[in-house]
């Protein structure tokens, strides 16, 4: 019995010392995991508006519906054809649909009588900056009351959007350059690679626009309006492969 228990005790103690052994030994074999490098690009694309859209609302307050609509419709009528001796482009002016509602003057919490009001909104799109002034001329001469928006657009927006991102890529190629190098690295290959459209940043001078249009209904076509640049932003985000520089060089 007591050679069984040796031989018994030799065979655990080999099992066991096998055992503890395969792992540094798989530990041996493992891959190294490869270093990588995570940047973000970050691209700012500044350029000038080369459209711009004039928003009018006309708008009439009336004891009868009839007469709030009819008021409504010879301003729009005047003004669109005011704007005919500007040879716009097709569909550059539009005028939208009437609306017309009840409105109730109250007075000792009883209505004291029913009022309507009535509005339009007129748009005219423009390439040529300089008709700003005779257009808003025209609207306050044609008798629209509220010049209510001013925006801005650019023809080719996608052109726009891919300077944005050229400018995140040659960012995000950058950053990483400079930090491999600082640490010794190179860099071999992007192993991912994402893209986060991040919009337009429009002109806020709008306002600036508008109070200037309703100060100079007199003498409008001499006056001069200016917009700020459209802002196109794209952020990259990349992550690369690197290896030490000693390698390159074996």
């Amino acid at each position: 019995m007591k050679i069984k228990s040796a031989a018994l005790s030799a065979a655990l103690l080999g099992a066991l010392t096998l055992g503890l052994s395969a792992p540094a030994h798989a530990r041996d074999k493992a891959p190294a995991v490869p270093a990588t490098l995570q940047v973000t690009g970050q691209g700012e694309y500044r350029v000038a508006p080369d459209i711009v859209t004039l928003s009018f609302e006309v708008s009439a307050y009336e004891d009868k519906a009839d007469t709030a609509r009819d008021k409504v419709e010879e301003t729009v009528t005047a003004f669109t054809g005011a704007l005919q001796s500007l040879k716009l482009p097709e569909k550059a002016v539009v005028a939208q649909s009437l609306s017309i509602y009840p409105r109730h003057e109250m007075k000792d919490g009883k209505v004291e009588r029913i009022m309507y009001s009535a509005s339009r909104n007129v748009t005219v799109r423009l390439e040529d900056f300089a008709q700003i002034a005779t257009v808003t001329d025209l609207a306050m001469q044609s008798g629209i009351n509220q010049v209510s928006n001013f925006s801005y657009e650019l023809k080719d927006e996608k052109a726009a959007r891919r300077e944005a991102r050229r400018l995140a890529i040659a960012d995000a190629k950058d950053k990483a350059g400079e930090l491999s190098s600082a640490f010794d690295m190179r860099l071999t290959q992007p192993v991912s690679l994402s893209y986060e459209n991040q919009g337009i940043v429009m002109p806020r001078n709008g306002m600036r626009l508008m109070a200037a249009a309703a100060m100079d209904s007199a003498g409008a076509s001499g006056a001069v309006y200016t917009a700020d640049d459209i802002t196109v932003n794209a952020t990259v985000y990349v992550t690369y492969a690197m290896e030490p520089e000693k390698k390159a060089k074996d």
